[in-house]
């Protein structure tokens, strides 16, 4: 096994840029089953858990403390062309769900088709979210309320790696958000993060498309560009007149046209790791889905981050890695809004998150952090202490 990884990363490493961009996702689950031998069954496992203390005025404030996650992956790989990948995830020890699950066909490095259920290629963490691949003991709230994290749809689509030209490119036809199901599933408050399907019984009436562009070929720096384009789901088509225009119009002022784009870039310089992201959501057709459903869905939402980290090498004859960061995030699910509603202030969140992690082994982390939150309503920072571990392996 350690000869066929040994191997492929010389194979991957004909340009000097692709070998560290494959570095900066070496605990990707996904590369277990990637590197394993023909035939071969694969198995592994990440996991999280979390405790976060306000610790705002006087008065006593509960503590939550949270086994947020385990995420058992399984794939095989068939043959030298055709592989399988799967992620069962529990949430909070109780809630069962699947991540990815696809088959992946390789024609050759530049083209490869993909089947089955999906990571949106939005953003950095929603491909990569294992937890010794972020700083913080969550993920970035962008990450969370403007992408949203962990997003993942039903679909197909092509993707592949340029070595020469240092690029990568997935492009891929998902189903698309879920608007509405007798009520609002978009918000001021959640903007979009609510109306995800993630392969649930999906409602499909008409695909989505998204895809990413990665390149890679300056020193140590990364740039993506992301996109996604359709339009959202509705209850309301289920068994309807395609000759009834006034129940047509009815449903179609439940559904909304989303498009977002998003930047995302990294630079290593020595020990030191920059990592920005911006992502820019327009939500169309607003201002019928607010009238019909009641909701105050913004027609812009906005989202960025920009972190600084450090990685300090405690031990020259064994792994032992301490890693400061600090981090400002801005979010806004209420950017831009349409003329009949007003504007939440409470729904533009400012956050500066300074914090470390402690990794004695490659696979796990210990982590803690100090936030510091406002919105535009408030301009009084609130305080919250985190602390949480992460595995991979």
């Amino acid at each position: 096994m350690k000869r066929i990884l040994i191997l492929l990363f010389f194979q991957l490493s004909f340009h000097g840029m692709t070998q560290v961009y494959l570095d900066t996702t070496a605990d990707m689950s996904a590369k277990r089953v990637q590197f394993a031998d023909i035939q071969q069954f694969a198995i592994g496992s990440y996991g999280e858990a979390h405790y976060n203390q306000n610790i705002d005025g006087d008065e006593f404030r509960a503590g939550k403390i949270d086994l947020h996650r385990i995420i058992t992956y399984l794939g095989y790989r068939f043959n030298e062309r055709v592989q399988f990948f799967s992620e069962i995830e529990f949430e909070h020890t109780v809630e069962l769900t699947v991540e990815q699950a696809f088959v992946n066909y390789r024609f050759n490095d530049k083209f490869n088709l993909k089947t089955g259920l999906i990571l949106v290629p939005m953003g950095y963490v929603n491909e990569f979210h294992e937890p010794t691949l972020f700083n913080g003991v969550e993920r970035p709230n962008v990450d969370k309320y403007i992408i949203p994290s962990t997003w993942r749809e039903m679909g197909a689509g092509f993707q592949g790696l340029f070595k020469k030209s240092s690029i990568k490119y997935q492009l891929y036809l998902l189903n698309g958000f879920n608007g509405y199901t007798g009520a609002a599933r978009l918000s001021g408050a959640n903007g979009i993060r609510n109306a995800r399907q993630g392969g649930d019984e999906s409602t499909f009436l008409r695909p989505s498309l998204t895809g990413k562009v990665s390149y890679f070929g300056f020193n140590k720096l990364l740039i993506e560009a992301s996109a996604y384009i359709g339009k959202t789901e509705s209850s309301l088509y289920n068994g309807l007149d395609r000759n009834n225009t006034a129940a047509i119009s009815q449903a179609d002022s439940t559904v909304v046209g989303i498009s977002m784009v998003g930047l995302n870039t990294s630079y290593a310089a020595k020990n030191f790791l920059f990592r920005g992201q911006a992502i820019y959501t327009s939500i169309s057709n607003t201002d019928q889905y607010n009238a019909f459903t009641g909701s105050n869905v913004a027609n812009g939402i906005l989202g960025g981050y920009a972190e600084l980290s450090y990685k300090a090498d405690l031990k020259k004859d064994d792994y032992l890695q301490l890693i400061p960061f600090v981090r400002y995030e801005y979010y806004d699910t209420h950017f831009k809004v349409d003329d009949n509603i007003s504007r939440n202030k409470a729904y533009a969140r400012e956050e500066v998150l300074i914090g470390v992690g402690l990794k004695p082994a490659p696979g796990i982390i210990f982590k803690a952090d100090y936030q510091l939150t406002r919105t535009k309503l408030n301009d009084e920072f609130m305080s919250t202490i985190n602390l949480g571990f992460g595995y991979w392996f």
